[in-house]
Parts: structure tokens; sequence; C-alpha cells
């Protein structure tokens, strides 16, 4: 009887030590897919920040270049220009710090947004309430959707643009072509404005149509 006993005891105690061990690999397992999927969350931040900040800034350098080239006398709009060439390499140091961007991190998105309208070629009825500081990522999410929708206007030849900020929401809405939105997709730029506002709780939102213009508005 004792015998027994000591043998099931013996196979209790394997049984308990192959489930501890089972325990042990699934925790690793899922602590390597949180690892990566960290991993992959991070590289997408960078190509976001990289698309939606200096790249942004050097498709309106490119744009601005085009327009300088048809004036008369060009130099003063090129020397103009340097300024911005400064602006982008800021913005890739600041990048590579973690800091990005520089304007927005020290004094918030309602003047970052001032110095966004300020920059852009083309004329901006900017409202913007006073509002407190966010999270950074909640300012950081905002801040690069309304700079992918203004450069999505300029690209696409809209003359003017109005910018929106409230406590809770923003719109971003030009004269320009419009387009059909694809039901329930979105690709390229506006993909990524969607990403980054539903990233902190948000719901973003397209209204265009072939003749009206286009109207990009996020809830937060």
């Amino acid at each position: 009887m004792r015998v027994a006993f000591a043998l099931v005891a013996a196979a209790a105690g394997v049984l308990l030590v192959r489930r501890r061990y089972e325990e042990l690999l699934r925790q690793l397992e899922e602590s390597r897919m949180r690892i990566a999927r960290a991993a992959d969350l991070e590289r997408s931040r960078i190509e976001r920040d990289l698309h939606d900040g200096a790249q942004q800034r050097l498709i309106g350098l490119r744009i601005k270049l085009s327009i300088a080239e048809e004036l008369e006398d060009p130099s003063i709009a090129l020397r103009e220009l340097g300024n911005e060439v400064e602006l982008a390499l800021e913005e890739l140091r600041s990048l590579a710090h973690g800091v990005y961007p520089p304007l927005l991190a020290d004094r918030g998105l309602a003047d970052a947004l001032r110095a966004l309208a300020a920059e852009l070629p083309l004329p901006v009825n900017l409202a913007v309430a006073q509002i407190e500081r966010k999270a950074p990522e909640v300012e950081t999410a905002v801040f690069f959707a309304c700079r992918e929708a203004a450069q999505n206007a300029l690209k696409h030849g809209s003359r003017e643009l109005w910018i929106t900020l409230t406590e809770q929401s923003f719109e971003v809405r030009d004269d320009g072509p419009g387009f059909t939105p694809r039901t329930g997709a979105f690709n390229g730029g506006l993909r990524n404005m969607r990403d980054r506002i539903e990233a902190v709780g948000g719901q973003l939102t397209i209204d265009s149509a072939p003749g009206r213009g286009t109207r990009v508005r996020g809830v937060v």
C-alpha cells in the first residue's frame, strides 16, 4: 500500500512539474510575442513620424521651390526657404532624440498649429481654442493628422484651408477638387491619420466628394 501511495505521489509530482514547465513555456512565448509586437509598433511609429514629419516638410519645400521657379525674381523666396531647410533638419535631429516636434513639445498643440498655418503657402483660416495641454501622444496624433490633411490639400491644388481646434476635436477643410472616399477603407496618408487617432482612443472621419473639397474631422 505504501509503495502504491509513493508511486501516486511521485506521479503527481511529475505531473505538477510538467504543468509548471508548460506554464513557463507559455509565459515565455507570450513574452516573446509582446516584445515582437512592441518592436513592430515602434518601427511603425518611426515610419509614421518620418512620413508625417520630415517627409511632409520636404514635400512642402519641393512645392515651394516649384512656385519660386515661376517668379520673376526667385532669389528672395529661395533665401526664405533656407529657414525651411533648417526646420527640416531640426525635426530629423529631434526624431533621433525621441522629441518630436520641438515646438509641440515645448508650447503645445495650439502654438504648433499656428506655426503650421504660417508655413503653408496658401491662405489658412485658423480657429484655435485655448485648450489645456494633453498627453504627448494625443497632441502628437492630432498635430500630425492636421499636417497630413493640410499637405494633402496643398498637393491636390486647394486654394484655401480652414483649420479648427477645440478641446475634444479638430477639423481640416479645404476647397480642393475632392474625391470619393472608399467605403470603410483608407490607404496611404489617410490610413496614417486614422491609425494615429484611433491609437489614442479617437475617431477620424473623411467627408469628401468630387467638386466640393474635403473635410477631415477627428474626435479624441
